[in-house]
């Protein structure tokens, strides 16, 4: 008789608990179907709901599940403006993806969303959505969308700025630069906007102040450049226009990298114009007046043409050959006027000495010297001091009395005559 009850009690346990479970069960699905009909009809806040609910009587999701409940509360954050909601909603994807990466059910391929999404909840965790942007910028690599590299480096920024250990502020800081030139290739690569450069150019630049700071990481991105010749020209300019910005010119890799340009693209206007700069820096003015009269020949732009005559007539001037940066400088129109008749001035003062039969005649140079500063003046561009130094140098009027009182003067080397 007790063996009967036993029996009997057992029986009764069993049946009581397979009802139980057929009803959580049934109630499960239930909650999954009513997710589904909100979706017919776009209610993802309603769906989500469902999804919810109806995780936690099902003990959990599988792998599909979850994509679908995660996938609804994309959904529902993305139909809403209010910005405290969109906070709720990104706390409890954040939430979500957590329980589904315990279960063995997340996909990494939601990487780079994730991380994002990180950045927008109450209280981002900034160490994660740094490892998953990471993992999924190089999953992803060229096909990466270029606001997730926005968004990646402006995090290692804020990682910095929220850092109070100088330690980790100084390895954060060493991955803000390496960070830079890795980015930096990559939106090359995969011609993103000029707007995501500007943006890591704008968080770069808070934090890195001079050539100390970017030579060292810069060696190591010059040894591992792209391999594609257009992809490996644009990180090239990149990086050449940084060392500009930084004033990092008489730096050996900058002219480096000026030389790798010239090796991509040995025939272009741009890469002559490089190695002229390059020259330049060097000291070689000579070198970079011919390289700069190759790369007008090859110009076929009628502005940019002008633009380098200009530059020629300075590298006359800075290797004092005043007679031929006049010459140079004289024939210059356009919207470089200005600055080549202050370069044509300033030539004329510089050789005054040098052209004239008398010391009257010479001192006159400085009058024509005057007019020609006056007039690149009155196109906006700047003398300097140099019209009151060559005022100065004006032939006095004793001299003029000696020389016969003269109202004009005929200056022999430029074929100008000035009013005295």
């Amino acid at each position: 008789m007790k063996l009967e009850k036993l029996l009997f009690g057992m029986l009764l346990f069993i049946v009581i608990q397979a009802t139980a479970q057929d009803d959580s069960e049934r109630e499960c699905k239930r909650m999954r179907f009513l997710a589904g009909e909100e979706l017919k009809i776009k209610n993802y806040a309603g769906a989500a709901s469902y999804y919810i609910k109806g995780e936690i009587i099902c003990g959990g999701y599988d792998a599909a599940n979850y994509a679908r409940m995660i996938g609804t509360l994309r959904n529902a954050m993305s139909t809403t403006k209010d910005k405290a909601v969109k906070t709720a909603y990104a706390d409890t994807l954040e939430a979500a993806y957590k329980r589904a990466e315990a279960a063995g059910a997340y996909n990494q391929k939601d990487d780079l969303f994730r991380a994002a999404n990180i950045l927008n909840t109450s209280t981002p965790t900034r160490s994660t959505a740094d490892e998953l942007f990471r993992r999924g910028i190089d999953a992803t690599g060229n096909a990466t969308n270029q606001a997730y590299v926005s968004y990646f480096y402006y995090n290692t920024y804020a990682m910095f700025a929220e850092a109070t250990d100088d330690a980790k502020k100084t390895v954060l800081k060493s991955r803000l630069i390496t960070e830079f030139f890795e980015l930096s290739t990559l939106i090359s690569a995969a011609k993103m906007s000029a707007k995501t450069q500007v943006t890591i150019n704008n968080y770069f630049n808070y934090v890195v102040r001079g050539c100390d700071d970017i030579l060292p990481e810069l060696k190591r991105y010059i040894e591992n450049l792209p391999t594609d010749p257009e992809i490996k020209k644009l990180a090239v300019n990149n990086f050449i226009d940084l060392l500009e910005k930084k004033e990092c010119t008489s730096a050996p890799e900058y002219i480096q990298l000026i030389d790798i340009y010239i090796e991509i693209d040995p025939n272009s206007t741009d890469a002559m114009l490089k190695k002229a700069k390059a020259q330049a820096s060097k000291g070689n003015r000579s070198g970079a007046v011919a390289t700069l009269r190759k790369a007008k020949e090859s110009s076929t732009d009628v502005a940019q043409k002008q633009e380098i005559t200009y530059m020629i007539a300075v590298e006359q001037f800075k290797q004092n050959k005043y007679s031929s940066a006049y010459k140079t400088a004289m024939t210059i129109s356009g919207e470089h006027r200005g600055k080549a008749l202050i370069i044509a001035g300033k030539s004329v003062g510089q050789n005054a000495n040098n052209c004239g039969t008398s010391t009257f005649e010479r001192k006159c140079n400085n009058i024509y010297a005057v007019q020609l500063l006056q007039q690149g003046v009155s196109l906006g561009s700047s003398a300097g001091g140099s019209i009151g130094t060559y005022k100065r140098r004006y032939p006095t009027d004793s001299e003029k009395f000696d020389n016969g009182s003269p109202s004009s003067m005929a200056l022999v080397c430029y074929g100008v005559t000035v009013n005295l």
